[in-house]
């Protein structure tokens, strides 16, 4: 019995040992599994981790790649767009204007006449339109019917030569005669120009103002514009009307009252009109300007041109010419002008020991009696100043 119960009690502790030591077993083993667990938990946590910092980098790359590449495309567009705009012309500014500047006042000085002297005049003179203009005192010193309108023909001529000396201020300037002097009216008065003739702007004037060349006003409108509006290709109508647009602007700075001009050469339009006080305006300051003055003054004007042919003209103004009875050696201008509807007219210009008057005479009764006309002007408007006007054979 006694053996029975060591025996016993061994066995018991045997157990208790065996189960100690699978109790024990079984907690290494879970502690094991335990950390295998966590390890691969923070192996996959350490591999999503590092997935996802992946992931965050190439969206940035890529992002940064996407913007220089949009910068890059955006530089790109910007540069060809540079560029594009950079072969595309550039747009041509505005002419300005043309200033004239002129102080005369013209005004009317009915007392610088005597009665008599009026009375005179006023039973001698035979045209319809008239005005006596004492430049170097500026006043009007006789007048009839010299606000009321009137068609001008070729005096037109004169404001078409004031406009062009501002456009083309060198005489030298070589202007080319192209197929504008087409534009011309049927029985023209010409200076025979031909398409291609090269002429000095000088000699281009004197085309204008002496044979009264509607080929020259036409030539002198057309490039004037186009050197104006600094465009060789403007067609030679638009041009036209470029032209006159400043043409008449001219006239409105100069003090016209009532005035509108439609063709450079004064070919009638019911629509091209002035008054006698308007020309004398124009006048006045195409006085002032030493080209047209020069050319005005020339009874006779002779140019060879570089390819050997000879251009000559008398100047229409029989004022100026000699060894007749109209001739004045004190007259230096200005232009002369006839259409059916404007009648026979001059306007004309004497100077004595620097005293200058302006006579405008439009529509008078005969080719010549507006001649006769200027000549009586003159001989009391000098006569006024204490000045002896001579003319014809006296």
């Amino acid at each position: 019995m006694a053996n029975y119960q060591k025996n016993n009690n061994k066995n018991v502790k045997s157990d208790v040992t065996a189960t100690k030591q699978k109790t024990y077993r079984y907690k290494k083993r879970k502690n094991r599994s335990i950390a295998k667990r966590v390890v691969i938990i923070v192996s996959v946590m350490v591999i999503l981790m590092v997935s996802v910092s992946f992931v965050s980098t190439i969206n940035t790359a890529e992002n940064k790649s996407i913007k220089s590449a949009n910068a890059v495309t955006s530089n790109v567009s910007k540069t060809e767009s540079k560029t594009e705009s950079s072969k595309l012309p550039a747009k041509p500014k505005e002419p300005t204007t043309p200033q004239y500047t002129f102080e005369n006042t013209f005004k009317i000085n009915s007392e610088k006449l005597t009665s008599k002297q009026k009375a005179e005049l006023n039973e001698k003179l035979t045209s319809e339109f008239i005005l006596l203009y004492d430049m170097t005192s500026d006043e009007i010193i006789y007048r009839k019917n010299s606000g009321k309108k009137l068609y001008p023909a070729s005096t037109t001529k004169i404001l078409t030569s004031i406009v062009a000396c501002k456009i083309i201020s060198d005489p030298k300037k070589i202007i080319t005669v192209g197929d504008e002097i087409e534009l011309i009216g049927e029985e023209s008065s010409i200076a025979g120009l031909e398409k291609g003739m090269k002429l000095k702007f000088e000699t281009l004037l004197d085309a204008l103002m002496l044979p009264s060349g509607n080929d020259a006003a036409y030539t002198v409108a057309v490039n004037c514009a186009r050197i104006y509006k600094k465009d060789q290709s403007i067609p030679n109508k638009d041009a036209v009307k470029i032209f006159m647009e400043l043409v008449n602007d001219c006239a409105k700075q100069l003090g016209a009252k009532n005035t509108h001009f439609v063709t450079p050469d004064g070919w009638h339009d019911n629509n091209h009109f002035t008054t006698a006080e308007d020309l004398a305006r124009f006048t006045a300051y195409a006085k002032t300007i030493p080209l047209i003055k020069k050319s005005c003054a020339k009874p006779y004007a002779k140019w060879e041109l570089d390819d050997g042919r000879i251009l000559e003209w008398e100047n229409s103004n029989k004022l100026l010419l000699s060894g007749t009875e109209l001739y004045s050696e004190y007259c230096d201008g200005m232009k002369t002008g006839f259409t059916d509807e404007a009648g026979s007219s001059v306007i004309a210009s004497a100077t004595i020991s620097g005293h200058t008057l302006i006579a405008v005479v439009m529509n008078g009764q005969t080719l010549y009696a507006k001649y006769n006309d200027v000549n009586y002007l003159f001989d009391e408007g000098f006569k006024a100043n204490d000045l002896e006007y001579k003319y014809g054979f006296s």
